[in-house]
């Protein structure tokens, strides 16, 4: 199993953990959502990350979360959008009634807004929940990495590309 995209994994939780050391809920989300997409594109056959590498890995390593959430991977891929280039919670996807809008609780405080007039009811997510599911989702794509050689040979040609060592993944 290739180091690079274990070590990736390791910076990803101790940068999500960091953030929320000091209450940064945005930044987190978007290294989660943002480490979705990096694990989405490393599992799949598609030659760049897409919607569908996102929502395709959401579905499969956080299948638990969505479930016992009522969510679908595509409402996952909304929240990313907006947080990712609003860094809000409204989505194109949401104003259209393609996906349902995510509202985040983190240590038991919520911003909610009742205002919002979306054509799919919101769904309130408790953020530490969400960091949690999404390391162990991490942890078990690590796992088939070691288990599944087509997946395991096609990430690590991708992480030789994508990751390199020294600066940005340090030895």
């Amino acid at each position: 199993m290739n180091y690079l995209i274990r070590r990736y994994v390791g910076q990803t939780k101790r940068g999500i953990q960091l953030c929320l050391s000091e209450s940064l809920v945005v930044p987190a989300l978007g290294l989660l959502y943002s480490g979705i997409d990096v694990l989405g594109y490393l599992g799949s056959s598609q030659m760049s990350a897409t919607r569908k590498t996102f929502i395709d890995w959401s579905t499969q390593y956080l299948a638990g979360f969505l479930g016992a959430k009522g969510i679908s991977g595509t409402d996952l891929y909304s929240a990313r959008c907006g947080v990712l280039h609003t860094g809000q919670a409204p989505s194109d996807m949401v104003a259209s009634g393609k996906a349902r809008e995510l509202w985040y609780r983190f240590r038991g405080e919520s911003h909610i807004n009742l205002l919002t007039n979306t054509p799919q009811p919101a769904v309130l997510i408790d953020f530490e929940e969400l960091v949690s599911e999404f390391e162990s989702a991490m942890d078990n794509f690590v796992s088939d990495l070691g288990n599944k050689p087509t997946l395991a040979t096609r990430a690590q040609a991708k992480a030789e590309v994508f990751f390199r060592p020294g600066l940005l993944l340090p030895k």
